[in-house]
């Protein structure tokens, strides 16, 4: 999944500087189903790689995981009406999801995607998925760390937004590894992650010139 997030900016970001070798991403497809091969063996469909997130959708049932983003916090503050309307408020987020990156990447168009830039919106793009799509649990946004925790070494401005996420991701990774169901309350921490997000979104598209640290410069 991780992989597929990457794979969307990149087809933006060719799209915009360059079309000679769009046919690289042929290569893709090949390497994808090559490293399935063994659950194709195994009789996994052929469509499997492209279908497990509706699965994983259908199966659980439930907007959101372990994981605090916008749709635990509908989970959380609406726990009746996310069930009695499962399955339009997952249809509903995954259009808000293509809508809010579709402004996004409509709003590029006026910036020149630096290779600090470049990094900082394509943090935001990942993790404007595993913030508004539904079924995500707390695995899909370690990447999202990562891409935080190296966008507040170049930009001072972020390091509180990447210290607030990692601190909400180590603790929800704990509440799995201890089964501390009980202890944790969820709710608090998506509204925190809520506005956190918003702040990295506004430090990206309404202020986006870094504010590079000293070592950088």
């Amino acid at each position: 999944m991780p992989n597929v997030r990457v794979l969307r900016f990149n087809y933006v970001y060719w799209a915009r500087h360059d079309y000679r070798h769009w046919y690289q991403f042929g290569w893709v497809p090949v390497t994808m189903y090559a490293m399935n091969l063994p659950g194709f063996l195994a009789g996994r469909s052929l469509l499997t790689p492209l279908t497990i997130y509706a699965g994983q959708t259908s199966d659980y049932k439930e907007l959101a995981l372990n994981i605090a983003n916008f749709p635990k916090f509908l989970q959380l503050a609406f726990p009746t009406a996310v069930l009695d309307h499962y399955e339009l408020l997952k249809r509903g987020l995954m259009v808000l999801t293509c809508l809010i990156l579709l402004a996004g990447f409509w709003y590029l168009r006026r910036l020149d995607l630096t290779p600090q830039r470049f990094l900082v919106v394509a943090t935001w793009s990942f993790w404007t998925r595993t913030m508004f799509l539904p079924s995500m649990h707390d695995r899909y946004s370690y990447f999202v760390m990562v891409m935080l925790a190296l966008v507040a070494l170049l930009d001072r401005r972020m390091i509180g937004v990447a210290l607030v996420s990692i601190g909400i991701s180590t603790v929800l990774y704990l509440r799995y590894l201890l089964n501390a169901d009980t202890a944790i309350d969820l709710w608090p921490l998506a509204i925190i992650q809520i506005i956190n997000y918003c702040g990295f979104t506004a430090g990206t598209f309404l202020h986006p010139q870094p504010e590079y640290l000293h070592s950088f410069r």
